[in-house]
């Protein structure tokens, strides 16, 4: 209990720093001339030029301010709602509050580890920490033996199953980017003046991976899936909200991607997240709440 305690109180402390980080990058519009600068490859790069995501690219800073408006109008409300019906205890709001802490270690990680620096560096890095303790730790206090008692003969195990090996396969495109930039042996598109791509890193180092594992969990009807399918499937309908919102500030920035871009980076992440949705309402009714 005293776990899971740690996990609701960590919880309130993401969502306020949540709400300090997003709310500076959506609403922080100090304003400069645009100012082009030239990467060690000698590609120019148009800078964003304005608030929090001065430094970053034009390309990047849509999709960080697209992914702040959704942490704060949607991820944040959701983590305190989910940390305030956890206090029951029960295993389904264990589970919901999980996934959403999910979508916290990875957003926070993601500014911490790609955004270019900024005076919210130290905010990034503290709930990151936070979130990725607070993550293991509930994950951990989600007994098997509890779990299992509470799952009914109806569970959709194998659609789960299909559903998460289907998904998966919409992250192998950063690996054909990666394939792509080294056959032209110069960078992938939109690096610019970037080390690396947080996005591969942790798409296929770590949610790759995981999203394989849940399936094979699931199709063999073992019932370690339905606690990392569950987190999974709440992450994916948060990924499907940050790739709309991302889509939508870079619209309003100007920047119109190609029909092939979006049936390739767009469409890909956001059907998946309303199938997402409906298999996650499906797998917490076969959940006992008694």
């Amino acid at each position: 209990m005293k776990t899971v305690s740690f996990s609701i109180w960590a919880s309130y402390l993401i969502a306020i720093l949540a709400i300090i980080y997003s709310a500076a990058g959506l609403f922080l519009s100090n304003k400069s001339q645009p100012e082009r600068v030239i990467t060690p490859q000698g590609e120019e790069v148009t800078l964003y030029a304005r608030g929090l995501y001065r430094n970053d690219s034009q390309f990047k800073g849509g999709i960080l301010r697209g992914t702040d408006a959704v942490t704060l109008f949607v991820a944040v409300p959701s983590l305190w709602m989910a940390a305030r019906k956890s206090r029951r205890g029960d295993v389904t709001s264990k589970l919901v509050l999980l996934g959403i802490q999910a979508f916290f270690v990875y957003n926070s990680a993601s500014l911490a580890l790609g955004a270019y620096w900024s005076e919210m560096l130290l905010v990034y890095i503290l709930c990151f920490s936070l979130s990725l303790y607070s993550f293991i730790m509930l994950f951990q206090s989600i007994e098997m033996p509890t779990l299992v008692e509470k799952i009914r003969p109806t569970m959709p195990y194998r659609w789960i199953a299909g559903f998460c090996a289907f998904s998966g396969l919409s992250l192998l495109i950063w690996v054909l980017d990666i394939i792509t930039a080294l056959i032209q042996g110069k960078p992938p598109a939109h690096l610019d003046h970037y080390h690396t791509e947080i996005t591969y890193v942790l798409d296929l180092a770590i949610l790759f991976p995981a999203v394989y594992l849940a399936a094979f969990q699931l199709w063999k009807r073992n019932p370690q899936g339905i606690r990392l399918g569950a987190l999974l499937l709440i992450f994916l309908v948060f990924t499907g909200l940050v790739v709309a919102g991302q889509s939508l500030v870079q619209a309003m920035d100007g920047i119109i991607h190609t029909p092939q871009e979006y049936a390739a980076y767009v469409i890909p992440f956001i059907l998946p997240s309303l199938i997402a949705l409906g298999l996650a309402f499906a797998l917490f009714r076969n959940i006992s709440q008694s």
